[in-house]
Formats: C-alpha cells, sequence, structure tokens
C-alpha cells in the first residue's frame, strides 16, 4: 500500500509541475483570464504572475516528491531491518 501512495505523490508531483507550467503559459497569452476567473492580479504584470505560478507549481512538485522519496526511505529500511534480522538469526 506504501509504494502505491509513493508513486501516487510521484505522479501527482508530475501533474502539479506540468498544470502550473500550463497556467503560466496561459497567464503569458492571456493576461486577463486571472479576472475572468474572479481573482484579482495583485502584480500588475503577467510576466511576474507567470513567475509565481511557476514558482509555487515547483515547490508543490517538491514537496510531493519528497513525500515519495521519504516513504521509499522508510521501506528501503524496514526491508534491510528484516533481512539483517533473518541473517542474525541464522547464526
Amino acid at each position: 500500500m506504501l509504494i502505491t501512495i509513493s508513486m501516487l505523490m510521484k505522479v501527482l508531483g508530475w501533474i502539479t509541475l506540468f498544470a502550473g507550467l500550463a497556467a503560466a503559459i496561459e497567464v503569458l497569452v492571456d493576461p486577463g483570464v486571472i479576472s475572468k476567473l474572479g481573482l484579482t492580479n495583485t502584480y500588475n504584470s503577467s510576466w511576474l504572475l507567470a513567475l509565481v505560478v511557476m514558482i509555487g507549481a515547483v515547490l508543490y512538485t517538491m514537496i510531493f516528491f519528497t513525500l515519495s522519496e521519504g516513504i521509499t526511505a522508510f521501506l528501503s529500511i524496514e526491508s534491510n531491518t528484516r533481512k539483517l534480522r533473518e541473517l542474525l538469526d541464522k547464526k
């Protein structure tokens, strides 16, 4: 189950990165898209808003990948500890 959660976190990370890239491109192509969504553009610059969107996407992607790698590391530690215990029990 934890392997599945780890893979899901990686998939969510990639989806977040690609969605952030798509949102940043959309903001650059049509700067008025933010007001169409009912949000306010506090930066008054499409380039700055696209940069903020990309930074947010990269940060969330890093969070998802970190969680995934943390789960994988704990699973590796558990597996290695089990193997070590089996080897010590054979002695």
